[in-house]
């Protein structure tokens, strides 16, 4: 990654995105702090987190295509150093100095946000939960609480399936599952990861590496024997991949198929599947709810800091990059190297450097 300094009065330090090719178009540079509106935070990073959107950003292969040059990361965690002036009561009282996490949608792998969010997205954390942990909750616990709960009725003694089960999303949906008294059947790859998906609690972890590579149904056959015979009530899919019917077969009678991200590839799903269980396939996408209902996602974020508090759920971080390191953070959530959480930790400001924090 190059680094590259301009001159402006108030500067930034930043990676910038400068042409849609991935990790090798990330630069470092200076850049003017963002304009703030009226019901905006400014959040000066003290940690953000790497994310799969961030790596499909930066190709221009997400969804919502963003133009270069921008600086990528959609998670943070900081501190607010300014509020626009009608944040006021409404916004909870959030003032500077409160300790935040917000999603950015774009400008998280900066000093200070690149994107200034709407109070509505900014939540304050717990008084025991440090910025690297709070940099790694908003998306993964969020995105798992909003599909198992709200969109997937996920109910005490239930059972799910949870690929990518070592990954951001999905360790954080073991917690959520447990933490909502449900029985989890992990599918992990590999001694290390499956090891790290216990260590979170999940009651059966499978192996997708020792699957015979020749039994189409291998996978839906474990299941099924974990589960009595008759397959799990959700399927948490992280992974995607072009071929889903082994997922689908794994439900039970009246199952709900969460799609969750597309790591292995978009599925073409024969809706046909659907009719022979009674199963739902529901969509998640937890980022835009957020925005549509705001009220709903901050209930969301009570329950899981409380959950935090009660020791039910915490991020695992497998992995920890600075700021001028971010191209290989990147690099390790693409090449599905991930354990756990990768979060990028930004140098503390000079205060805290001579107060000795």
């Amino acid at each position: 990654m190059t680094s590259t300094v301009t001159s402006a009065e108030e500067q930034v330090r930043a990676v910038v995105c400068t042409d849609l090719v991935g990790e090798d178009a990330l630069e470092l540079r200076d850049r003017p702090r963002a304009p703030l509106g009226p019901k905006a935070v400014r959040i000066r990073v003290r940690a953000a987190s790497v994310n799969y959107p961030d790596v499909l950003m930066i190709r221009g292969e997400y969804q919502a295509r963003t133009e270069p040059p921008f600086v990528p990361g959609t998670e943070v965690a900081g501190d607010v150093v300014e509020v626009g002036s009608e944040v006021g009561a409404e916004a909870g009282g959030i003032a500077v100095g409160d300790r935040v996490l917000s999603v950015v949608g774009a400008g998280a792998f900066a000093t200070e946000a690149d994107a200034v969010p709407p109070w509505q997205q900014v939540h304050r954390i717990p008084a025991e939960m440090p910025y690297d942990e709070a940099a790694a909750f908003t998306i993964t616990y969020g995105t798992a609480y909003h599909g198992l709960i709200r969109r997937g009725s996920l109910r005490a003694g239930e059972s799910v399936l949870i690929t990518g089960a070592s990954g951001g999303c999905g360790s954080a949906a073991v917690q959520v599952a447990r933490a909502a008294g449900a029985r989890v059947v992990a599918v992990a790859g590999g001694a290390e990861k499956t090891a790290l998906v216990r260590q979170l609690g999940a009651d059966v972890v499978i192996d997708h590496r020792e699957l015979d590579p020749q039994d189409p149904k291998a996978l839906s056959a474990l299941v099924r024997g974990y589960t009595g015979g008759e397959g799990v009530d959700v399927v948490f899919d992280t992974v995607g991949g072009t071929d889903i019917r082994e997922p689908l077969r794994s439900l039970a009678w009246y199952g709900r198929y969460l799609t969750i991200g597309f790591a292995g590839g978009i599925p073409t799903v024969s809706v046909n599947q659907t009719i022979l269980k009674c199963v739902s396939i529901i969509g998640v996408a937890y980022g835009m709810s957020a925005l549509r209902d705001p009220a709903a996602n901050e209930q969301d974020m009570r329950a899981l800091f409380d959950w935090y508090r009660q020791g039910l759920v915490r991020p695992s971080i497998g992995h920890r990059f600075p700021l001028e390191q971010a191209a290989e953070a990147l690099r390790v959530v693409r090449q599905r190297r991930a354990l756990g959480k990768v979060v990028i930790e930004m140098p503390p400001p000079a205060a805290d450097r001579e107060a000795g924090r």
